[in-house]
């Protein structure tokens, strides 16, 4: 009887733990970042809604003399130093005329700081359109 408790006890521990050690761990998350792989750059919008499906985010912009738009797909449960993900874990992707111009978080930073002396703030959610 008592191994049958120690048992019923460690499976409810272990089914908790699944639920607090991987909150946001979901299956559309890891198909988004595995589909990223088969992306190339110069793709147009159309071809990587193809491969991606609909973003999770889209927003346009004119930045540095260029119409920009994103597309923010979720491929991580947060950010990490040194990730490639802004906005809590989405990987933003960069089209500029029409074509994929960059993927990631650098990509993205490059296309809406503007050039020195403009005055930009570091946080793009602070900016004023």
């Amino acid at each position: 009887m008592v191994w049958l408790r120690m048992v019923l006890v460690l499976g409810l521990l272990v089914v908790g733990c699944d639920t607090v050690l991987f909150p946001r761990f979901e299956k559309p998350m890891w198909s988004s970042y595995m589909k990223l792989q088969e992306l190339q750059l110069g793709m147009s919008i159309s071809e990587v809604e193809g491969i991606m499906g609909a973003p999770g985010i889209k927003e346009s912009g004119d930045y540095r003399g260029g119409r920009y738009v994103f597309y923010f797909y979720l491929t991580h449960s947060m950010d990490y130093e040194g990730g490639n993900t802004v906005r809590n874990g989405y990987t933003p992707l960069v089209f500029k005329q029409g074509r994929l111009e960059g993927i990631g978080k650098l990509a993205y930073r490059m296309a809406v700081e503007r050039p020195e002396g403009a005055g930009a703030p570091d946080d793009p959610y602070k900016r004023i359109h």
